[in-house]
């Protein structure tokens, strides 16, 4: 059974929330930061091996994880944050967690803890955290699932065929992290260069077994303006109970 390590997707700059720090890092309304939910989120939820990509503001991301973060985690700095897009951030996750599964977090998502373990255990190469609604918008990433199987993901993805938002959560095992590699090499040899790592996920489908673990509507907020705390904070109030108790002893869904 291959080894578990999450991988936090920490390198951007969030530039429609000021800019001037790390998204992860801006407090959620009177709440604490982005990361401490996620550094929590991930310790009870069991996962003990941590990989955290950071870019910009790379000084102030290491050391909030350093100071919350129980044992050692691993840091890789993404050069390349503000000229390439977030593809490679997950390919330099990939390289370096050889016969990993690895459970790639978004840095501007809070999710209880309970949505970190359902996507570990779901079957699968590649497993996507789906939130399933219907008022999805132009900038939303959207799913198209089949009962539990991912069909499509993207941003233009007809309303029709949409069923869901991809929830910022996902799980690589060994042979798609094979099948991701190699797609994103052949991106990077052709100066493709500015992609998501969805897109590349976009052309997975077909090639691995996708599929999606469900998430509640309550359960699933994203950060990219601050017209999204109030949400996140809501979030956060609703399930704070799980990110409070014991490590180990999250809620059931």
């Amino acid at each position: 059974m291959a080894r578990l390590r999450a991988a936090i997707l920490a390198a951007g700059r969030g530039v429609r929330m000021g800019g001037r720090s790390s998204k992860s890092l801006i407090p959620v309304g009177s709440e604490q930061p982005l990361l401490h939910y996620i550094l929590e989120g991930l310790k009870r939820s069991g996962v003990e091996d941590l990989l955290v990509v950071t870019g910009f503001a790379a000084k102030e991301v290491q050391e909030f994880v350093g100071s919350n973060w129980t044992g050692e985690p691993t840091f890789l700095f993404n050069a390349r944050w503000a000229s390439w897009g977030n593809f490679h951030t997950v390919r330099m996750a990939l390289d370096q967690s050889p016969g990993f599964d690895v459970l790639v977090v978004n840095s501007d998502v809070v999710v209880p803890p309970d949505v970190y373990a359902r996507t570990a255990s779901t079957g699968g190469d590649l497993v996507l955290a789906v939130q399933r609604r219907a008022n999805l918008d132009d900038e939303d990433m959207r799913v198209e699932v089949h009962g539990d199987e991912v069909r499509q993901i993207g941003k233009k993805i007809s309303m029709a065929r949409s069923h869901g938002e991809y929830a910022g959560v996902s799980l690589i095992r060994p042979t798609a992290a094979r099948t991701y590699l190699d797609i994103a090499t052949d991106l990077e040899w052709r100066a493709e260069t500015h992609g998501y790592y969805e897109d590349i996920y976009a052309q997975m489908i077909g090639k691995v077994d996708t599929r999606a673990t469900f998430v509640r509507g309550d359960e699933y907020a994203e950060v990219d303006s601050p017209e999204d705390v109030p949400h996140a904070a809501d979030v956060i109030a609703r399930h704070r109970d799980a990110w409070e108790q014991p490590a180990g002893q999250e809620q059931p869904a």
